[in-house]
């Protein structure tokens, strides 16, 4: 979750050892686990709450439509082509792209 290397992690337990002291850091950290996994949760209703408005404001059909339309454009001789895939991240394959295809617009 926040992107700690096996080293930055033991050089923490290490100061928290020092400050906290032996008996009390398996408490500390299961308070922390507690506080994290609670902000997680939080995290998760609020992303819902968003979706769950974004679904009753039409909002994704309207994304859908859009990535409909651009999908297609027009070329010189006034015909319909499909434009191409761009991977959506670097490590898919380059072979992705639709190429010029004569097709009729979608609606």
């Amino acid at each position: 979750m926040f992107d700690l290397s096996f080293a930055e992690i033991a050089i923490i337990f290490l100061v928290a050892i020092i400050f906290i002291g032996p008996k009390d850091v398996p408490v500390v950290v299961r308070a922390v686990m507690r506080f994290v996994r609670t902000l997680k949760g939080w995290g998760r209703e609020i992303r819902a709450a968003f979706d769950d408005m974004a679904k009753e404001s039409g909002l994704k059909d309207m994304a859908d439509e859009f990535e409909g339309d651009v999908r297609m454009i027009r070329g010189d001789d006034g015909k319909w082509y499909e434009s191409y895939q761009l991977p959506s991240s670097p490590l898919e394959g380059e072979d992705k792209g639709g190429g010029a295809k004569d097709e009729q617009r979608p609606s």
